[in-house]
């Protein structure tokens, strides 16, 4: 029994399918949730709005599915808060409707950490407007991102912050919406 306890523990849903639970509206834009799926839209005149997790992270592996017609959006990690717009300072797994997504691009900081080449990204088989699978793993400098499946992301970054706070992005300044779902983090 303690060893199913463990597991549940280590492998939490962190999004319930039904509320925003465990997560704080920042900024701009809208953040909903619908029929199991946590919505984000904005408009062309909000700034960008993040969705932030209640509890920081160090190591950890996180999965959830996502989807994306058009526009900006990120899966944050280990980011430092702050006041002013952008609102984060920090890493981020790019989630947008080109050949980006599953980069480490640095909010606030030295930008494209890890940017994907076409080639790279066509092995994913990521199509705009459908559902796709994102994996990040986080351990030490070791930063790992798949897209459906396909490690686009596998890089070392000693310049990383080592914990913060995970976030779910609005670029805003754009009108787009954003959809996510099961949710899931392991803590290594």
């Amino acid at each position: 029994m303690l060893t199913l306890i463990a597991l549940i523990a280590a492998n939490d849903k962190i999004f319930d399918g039904k509320t925003l639970k465990g997560w704080e509206v920042v900024g701009g834009g809208t953040w909903t949730v619908e029929q199991g799926v946590l919505k984000g839209s904005c408009t062309k005149t909000d700034d960008q709005g993040i969705l932030v997790y209640e509890k920081p992270v160090k190591d950890f592996t996180a999965q959830f599915q996502f989807k994306i017609a058009g526009g900006n959006s990120g899966f944050y990690f280990r980011t430092e808060r702050i006041k002013e717009q952008p609102l984060v300072k920090g890493c981020q797994a790019e989630i947008d409707a080109i050949y980006d997504v599953a980069g480490i691009w640095e909010t606030a900081g030295r930008g494209w950490v890890f940017k994907p080449t076409e080639e790279l990204h066509a092995t994913a088989n990521f199509k705009p407007g459908q559902w796709s699978k994102m994996d990040v793993s986080v351990i030490g400098s070791h930063y790992t991102v798949k897209l459906n499946g396909k490690t686009i992301t596998d890089i070392e970054d000693p310049q990383g912050r080592k914990e913060g706070a995970l976030a779910l992005q609005l670029h805003g300044g754009m009108d787009m919406t954003v959809e996510f779902k099961d949710i899931k983090l392991q803590h290594k």
